[in-house]
């Protein structure tokens, strides 16, 4: 790439990249690549308040008009300047804007992103299925989303069970990409963890085919949790470290407000939950 360049018309363009579609090399504006220059501009510009520099004009004026190619009439991002709907896509390109980007996007466009590629995707490296799963939770739909996870499966090399590339035995044994896409779609997809500046949000599902689901030693701001999924929607979350001095609290989305003391239970219904530290158990301003 040659990096940024101004265009005609006021936006701002990266030509002649590769993204994570390997399928397609030294394409124009590629809606993840741009999307990910997009945030790191605007990291720099975070980064530079906060340590009291004066961010650099053209940061902000570039990052507002980066082109992300959209389609307004279908709905959807294609994935470069150019791209014909179904056209034969390696793995996960696009549907990483969602997550782990975090890039905002109307749950229709969300959807018809993750619709639109999940159809195109030739056999699937093994972290692709993951974030078609993520995606699918975020949006609700279990049932699609249980059919996206268990395809990671064919993936799984016997007799030991290592994670290959690709199905039938092809490619990379062992393949560690596999590993980390299928862990995110536990932590990140069935447990729904996402993770800010001053608090995480986790949203839990139970996975597919089972009663119970447990995840211990989740790591946030020095602090560990655990939280336990069940059947019928019960769900537990248990501060595990910390000392009494530091307040953290699960808010959901009424507002209401539970203390995380350490080493006890706090019983829940499944839902959205913000975990935060807090100055005293009164006041919780999450959004700070």
């Amino acid at each position: 790439s040659s990096g940024i360049n101004a265009e005609y018309g006021g936006v701002f363009v990266i030509d002649g990249v590769m993204d994570p579609d390997e399928y397609h090399s030294r394409v124009n504006n590629s809606a993840f690549t741009n999307s990910a220059a997009q945030l790191n501009l605007l990291f720099a510009i975070e980064a530079a308040e906060k340590l009291g520099k004066l961010p650099d004009p053209r940061w902000v004026a570039v990052s507002d008009k980066i082109k992300i190619p959209y389609d307004d009439k279908l709905r959807y991002h294609p994935e470069f300047d150019g791209y014909t709907q179904g056209t034969l896509i390696k793995q996960a390109s696009v549907v990483l804007m969602g997550y782990p980007l975090g890039v905002s996007m109307d749950a229709d466009v969300r959807r018809n992103d993750i619709t639109v590629y999940e159809k195109c995707t030739d056999k699937g490296p093994g972290m692709t299925y993951s974030m078609y799963s993520v995606g699918m939770l975020e949006l609700g739909d279990e049932a699609t989303a249980a059919t996206l996870f268990k395809i990671q499966f064919k993936n799984l090399r016997a007799p030991f069970k290592v994670w290959n590339e690709y199905p039938e035995y092809i490619g990379c044994t062992n393949f560690l990409t596999a590993v980390g896409g299928f862990l995110q779609s536990l932590v990140h997809g069935y447990l729904g963890v996402r993770v800010f500046e001053t608090y995480m949000t986790v949203s839990p599902h139970l996975l597919p085919a089972c009663t119970r689901a447990s995840y211990t030693g989740i790591s946030y701001h020095g602090e560990r949790f655990d939280f336990e999924v069940k059947q019928g929607g019960a769900f537990t979350i248990t501060r595990t470290t910390g000392t009494a001095f530091e307040v953290w609290n699960a808010v959901n989305a009424e507002g209401k407000v539970w203390p995380l003391v350490t080493g006890k239970a706090v019983d829940l219904v499944a839902g959205e939950y913000k975990i935060c530290l807090s100055d005293h158990w009164e006041v919780v301003d999450c959004d700070r």
